[in-house]
């Protein structure tokens, strides 16, 4: 079963993303902090991670922990989906972070579900 990770501060927010991923056959893991994120990286591998950087004072250096971690454990680098409240204010990590999306609060069912469709092969709706 695929795995996808979710990192969030907001819980509010974590969860109706994960309530929406959550009507699928994924298998899916909330954390609140980055730091809980590299530790359960290092542990087992994900198909694919979300991470809301909105409240993060370091968006790359949130981005970069997370590439750390995966790279530490020697697991395959998971595409990572940057959820961000403003796309002029993040498109920046595309490029510089190795970032694979950047989604634009409030996201939306249908863009969620086409992403996970396009990185982990499974069809949602």
């Amino acid at each position: 079963m695929p795995k996808i990770l979710l990192i969030d501060r907001d819980i509010s927010q974590g969860n109706s993303i994960a309530t929406a991923i959550r009507k699928s056959p994924l298998e899916v893991a909330v954390v609140h902090s980055v730091e809980e994120a590299a530790a359960i990286v290092r542990r087992e591998p994900f198909d694919l991670v979300f991470l809301d950087v909105v409240a993060e004072k370091d968006p790359q250096a949130a981005v970069q922990t997370v590439r750390e971690a995966a790279d530490a454990a020697m697991h395959k680098r998971p595409p990572l989906v940057v959820v961000a409240k403003s796309f002029s204010e993040s498109a920046f990590l595309l490029d510089t972070a190795a970032v694979d999306v950047l989604l634009e609060i409030p996201v939306h069912n249908d863009q969620l579900y086409q992403i996970i469709e396009q990185f982990v092969g499974c069809k949602l709706k």
